[in-house]
């Protein structure tokens, strides 16, 4: 069962892509998320992530600006906004877009929520965009969870000095699709 808030996109008439990635970026991160995630929507596609501080929220707010679709997947109740800081996000895209979750509603966040909401970003899209990932991040799990269900997996390229880029930079090596815009990203589904 999924829980959401706001309009369910039709996922099978655009490509939907995740982009994820650390709640403690570089400001190069940030910077490129929010520029993918306004490309990504700028040029057609959906912008799916997990909401959290970071990459995931300035893509999402990047989509926002385009005037993209864009879906939240939480791992709390949809109802429940997590963290604090993005009340603004969350109204934003249950006004604009939509709030998933599978956790039935009033559910609290717990560390062990996010991992499994992850499956789930992975699974409503075409592809997932990983910007900046350290050598253990939750953007990983996306990452091979979307590799596992036959999805595509982005990378944008990162400092290769930066321990917040090992993860990402791990994943080029292993055979992850480069890419430095939006429509690098899109172009697989053109």
């Amino acid at each position: 069962v999924l829980y959401y808030k706001g309009t369910v996109p039709a996922f099978d008439e655009l490509p939907a892509i995740g982009v994820v990635g650390t709640r403690k970026a570089s400001v190069y991160g940030l910077t490129t998320a929010k520029r993918m995630g306004y490309q990504i929507a700028a040029c057609g596609g959906c912008v799916v992530s997990g909401m959290a501080t970071g990459i995931d929220g300035v893509a999402m707010k990047g989509a926002l600006t385009a005037g993209g679709t864009v879906v939240g997947v939480l791992g709390c109740g949809a109802d429940v906004i997590y963290p604090a800081s993005n009340k603004v996000l969350f109204h934003d895209t249950e006004q604009y877009g939509c709030l998933l979750s599978e956790f039935p509603p009033g559910t609290p966040p717990a560390k062990w929520n996010f991992p499994k909401r992850n499956r789930i970003i992975s699974g409503l899209c075409n592809g997932v965009l990983v910007v900046e990932a350290p050598e253990k991040s939750g953007a990983l799990i996306t990452a091979r969870l979307a590799a596992e269900q036959g999805r595509d997996v982005f990378v944008v390229p990162g400092n290769i000095d930066m321990p917040s880029f090992v993860g990402s930079n791990r994943l080029l090596r292993d055979g992850a699709i480069m890419v430095s815009s939006g429509w690098d990203v899109l172009s697989e589904y053109e």
